[in-house]
């Protein structure tokens, strides 16, 4: 992915939930939906780092439930064990990461729920 299709898909994951109206697979963003989807299994990283620049963007309360109930918590669930440092680490140094946590439901893995759960209370 070049550095332009990264921005792209960045933008058009904000563009999508940032408006009022429904959409469904026809709206002409929903392909930065399906992104995550098909890179979360194989490329973590780039998903992380799109999750992080989504939310430093500090875009409406759509948008942040929106990444925190879908990307963020699907990279959690598939590779939490190799980020859960990194979501710790933004958490103690970003009120809205510790935002974007708050909006996540519980995960499978008991012990990393428990660390986000503490992450969330970092300040």
């Amino acid at each position: 992915m070049t550095e332009e299709e990264f921005h792209n898909w960045v933008e058009a994951y904000v563009e999508i939930y940032s408006g009022k109206e429904e959409f469904d697979e026809f709206h002409p963003q929903y392909w930065a939906i399906e992104k995550f989807a098909d890179l979360e299994a194989d490329s973590p990283e780039i998903c992380w780092a799109a999750i992080l620049i989504i939310q430093r963007k500090n875009p409406d309360e759509r948008v942040i439930a929106n990444l925190a109930s879908g990307p963020l918590e699907e990279l959690i669930e598939l590779h939490g064990d190799d980020f859960i440092q990194r979501i710790e680490k933004e958490a103690r140094s970003s009120s809205q990461f510790r935002n974007l946590l708050n909006l996540l439901w519980e995960t499978t893995n008991e012990e990393i729920w428990k660390r986000i759960v503490t992450a969330r209370l970092d300040s």
